[in-house]
């Protein structure tokens, strides 16, 4: 397979899900810069171990925790784009500026023309624009000191100015209907959308030929996902649940792997790597959040057997998940407690 599409998180203010249709906490992937997959030669997170005080996050995921304060002077545009780029791209913009002249491949802006593109761009006044920038300066040198930063890795060390209790997701308060929900015209329909994805893969299509049908899947995996829950008699979490099916297809199917690799194949490397690297380095959750990525695992696989993907339950799947859950735990106990 060739051609994979990367992506990288946005804000948690940003989070969009790519259909329409979403309301609530939305979520959003966006491309980054890694044009060859993700599993081409790196190191992941768990394999980091940052300095006491610190964690391991990706360089994107650093400029996200780092803008924050701009979002809260000028909250993101949905309905915008460019306003929404121009809003953000303050804080490249900022962070560039504090960085050695030397180590940049283009010359950066003067104090003078920052003050101004932040006056310009986020509606502050001189004074106040003055200190805005002297604040992002002492931000950026007190959230990611240059005598901690790893060398030579996709990685940065994040102060840790909280810590949070973590634990493992009590899925009793899901309270689960065993009833199986069969699948109606439109999740016929899905099921046939994955098969056809499925065969785009194990003949090694080009991503752009699959491109399309992905995002369909994704989306209607969204809704349908969402409705199944409800269904069940799953309260909570929805939208976490949904999104984190979206970000699991996404890795699936929109990367390349070693070997081609489909939904139906047994559980082995992939899943580790899905958990304990990839949504850590490309999506920006509350560190709670991340403690449900195994449930919503089980519960899409469960999904998919009710809608008639697979033949017979996934146990082997949810096994598995079963078997890396209290690893996958420890990891996010060490990177946010």
């Amino acid at each position: 397979m060739t051609d994979k599409k990367p992506t990288k998180p946005v804000s948690k203010n940003q989070k969009k899900s790519r259909s329409k249709k979403q309301t609530k906490k939305p979520l959003k992937l966006v491309k980054s810069g890694n044009q060859h997959g993700l599993f081409s030669p790196s190191v992941s997170h768990a394999q980091i171990q940052p300095p006491d005080g610190f964690r391991s996050v990706s360089t994107s995921q650093a400029l996200m925790e780092y803008a924050s304060p701009i979002m809260d002077i000028a909250p993101l545009p949905t309905n915008d784009i460019k306003r929404a780029n121009e809003i953000f791209n303050v804080a490249t913009e900022i962070w560039n500026y504090t960085i050695d002249e030397s180590i940049l491949k283009e010359g950066k802006k003067a104090e003078k023309e920052m003050l101004s593109l932040i006056s310009k761009r986020l509606g502050l006044d001189q004074d106040e624009a003055s200190e805005f920038l002297s604040m992002m300066v002492e931000r950026k040198d007190f959230l990611f000191p240059d005598d901690v930063q790893p060398k030579g890795y996709p990685f940065m060390f994040l102060r840790k100015q909280v810590s949070y209790l973590i634990s493992k997701f009590n899925n009793e308060e899901l309270n689960l209907s065993k009833k199986i929900l069969y699948p109606n015209v439109t999740e016929i329909g899905l099921v046939e959308n994955i098969d056809r994805l499925d065969q785009y893969v194990m003949a090694s299509s080009d991503y752009h030929q699959f491109e399309k049908p992905l995002l369909k899947v994704q989306d209607t995996v969204f809704e349908r996902f969402k409705i199944w829950l409800s269904k069940k008699g799953v309260s909570q979490y929805q939208e976490q649940f949904a999104y984190m099916a979206g970000v699991y297809l996404e890795f699936m199917y929109g990367y390349e792997h070693e070997q081609p690799l489909i939904l139906k194949e047994g559980p082995g490397k992939y899943l580790v790597e899905f958990t304990v690297d990839f949504i850590l380095r490309k999506v920006s959750f509350e560190p709670w959040e991340y403690t449900l990525v195994p449930s919503a695992l089980r519960l899409f696989y469960t999904f998919l057997y009710e809608k008639g993907y697979f033949h017979e339950p996934p146990n082997v799947m949810t096994e598995f998940i079963d078997r890396l859950e209290p690893r996958f735990i420890d990891i996010l106990k060490e990177r946010f407690s």
